[in-house]
């Protein structure tokens, strides 16, 4: 739920603005362009945190209450990992919808574009392991690093290949976790460098 919302707020938050001329207005004000990605981005962290971490923590206040304080001690881990992993999707798929948002002017496209990211990437990961009988095409494929990372946060030890619903990591194909958390810094990097391009106070022509 919180990718579909993405995919349908994302796309409206800054290309209006660039194909409206709007950012030199925007960016004469006294904040800077950081500020102005963190007041775009929030619209999409509110609303996603309303749909993920926050009744996941309700849920378990609910399920401690009922327990008693014992329950709470033996799985304090359960509320930081869902806590964790529920700030790691969200922060991810809100830059990849501004930067799509900030490339691609047309809304429909850049929501279709957050489609494509996800599923024609995990497409060629699988061709790319196919072929080469690897596992690292998986770097390739978002829902296998998110995947990886959320188990590896709720399962100790790690048994991958239980995984969540739409996170399933198969057995036997399993990456590194360190390689996982470069893959999405990576990707969340790229990210900020591409609004870095594009959200400037002048356009320069060569």
């Amino acid at each position: 739920m919180a990718f579909l919302l993405a995919a349908f707020v994302g796309p409206g938050q800054v290309s209006p603005d660039l194909a409206n001329n709007a950012l030199p207005l925007y960016l004469a004000r006294p904040f800077s362009r950081a500020e102005y990605v963190l007041g775009k981005m929030s619209v999409l962290l509110i609303l996603m945190s309303a749909m993920t971490w926050i009744p996941g923590l309700l849920l378990f206040a609910l399920q401690a209450y009922l327990e008693g304080g014992g329950w709470i001690v033996h799985n304090i881990g359960i509320a930081s990992a869902l806590f964790l992993g529920s700030w790691i999707w969200i922060l991810l798929i809100s830059l990849l919808a501004l930067a799509l948002s900030a490339w691609v002017k047309w809304k429909p496209m850049a929501g279709a574009l957050l489609f494509g990211v996800f599923f024609v990437a995990a497409g060629f990961a699988g061709v790319i392991n196919a072929i080469l009988r690897t596992r690292w095409g998986h770097l390739m494929n978002i829902s296998h690093l998110i995947g990886s990372v959320w188990v590896s946060l709720f399962e100790q030890p790690m048994h991958r290949g239980s995984g969540a619903v739409f996170f399933r990591v198969a057995r036997a194909e399993e990456i590194p976790i360190w390689c996982c958390w470069l893959a999405l810094l990576a990707i969340c990097g790229l990210c900020l460098h591409l609004l870095g391009r594009k959200i400037r106070g002048a356009e320069v022509v060569r």
